[in-house]
This record gives C-alpha cells, structure tokens and sequence, in this order.
C-alpha cells in the first residue's frame, strides 16, 4: 500500500501489519485446507505428499508441506495431469476414512470423535471432486 492510501485511513499506520495482512488467493485457502487437519479432517505428512509426487512421476525436496503441495499442483498442471493429482488425494482421504472407520469399530467409546473427523475429510473428498470437476470447465474457456 502506498503513501496516499495510508493518508486517507489513518489507523492503518503500521507498514509491517500491512505487509502481513495480504488477500489469500483461492488457491492459498485450497492449500490451508489441505494442510490444518482441523478443516481437512486428515493429517496429510509430508511424506505422504512426497508420496504424492512419486505417484504423478516427480521428486519433491521435503520442506514446509504447504509448499510441497504448492510445488506438486504446479507441477501436475504443467504437466496437465491435474485431475490425476486430485485423484491421488482422494484416494489417500478415502484410506483414512477407512482407517477411521476401523478404529471406531476397535474402539466403539472413540465412535463419537471419529464422527467427526470422518465427517470433515467427507466434505474434503467432495470439495476436491467437485474442484477436478472445475478443471475440466476451466480447461474448455
């Protein structure tokens, strides 16, 4: 933000809270979702994501996960195999269900907190089908 728009809101003094505060693109909040297991209803490690690339043919260096996620959506576009990447994220969402849904038939007392998270990584399995829905839309304009 420059000079003149700091001018004209007063309260927004503080250059370093400005550089802090930035708009998230669409595509930062499709990788937060991925990466807070409180949204997913998954704990996706990095070496699940490294295992990720293995599956769409590309060596990814372990560092932050939202960056390696970052780094393999990159890549899987400009190898136009973007639907093929979302498809082996849903598949790791669907075995982590299963295995949710092993441990609530182990341990009937946790059923009620498996619920929940087989819930959320339910609605992310959804949300991820229906964004490889949009990449065919998108692929056509």
């Amino acid at each position: 933000m420059d000079k003149e728009n700091l001018r004209s809101n007063p309260f927004m003094t503080n250059m370093k809270y400005l550089e802090q505060v930035k708009d998230e693109s669409e595509f930062d909040r499709i990788l937060k979702i991925l990466t807070v297991p409180s949204k997913s209803g998954v704990y996706i490690s990095r070496y699940d994501i490294a295992e990720f690339g293995k599956s769409i043919g590309v060596k990814v260096s372990f560092r932050e996960r939202r960056e390696m996620l970052k780094d393999l959506f990159i890549y899987a576009k400009q190898m136009d195999n973007l639907k093929g990447f979302i498809d082996v994220i849903v598949s790791f969402i669907d075995s982590r269900i299963t295995q949710y849904r092993e441990l609530q038939e182990k341990y009937p007392k946790s059923a009620v907190l498996m619920e929940d998270w087989i819930k959320k990584a339910g609605e992310l399995r959804n949300f991820l089908n229906n964004l490889k829905n949009e990449v065919d839309i998108y692929k056509n304009i």
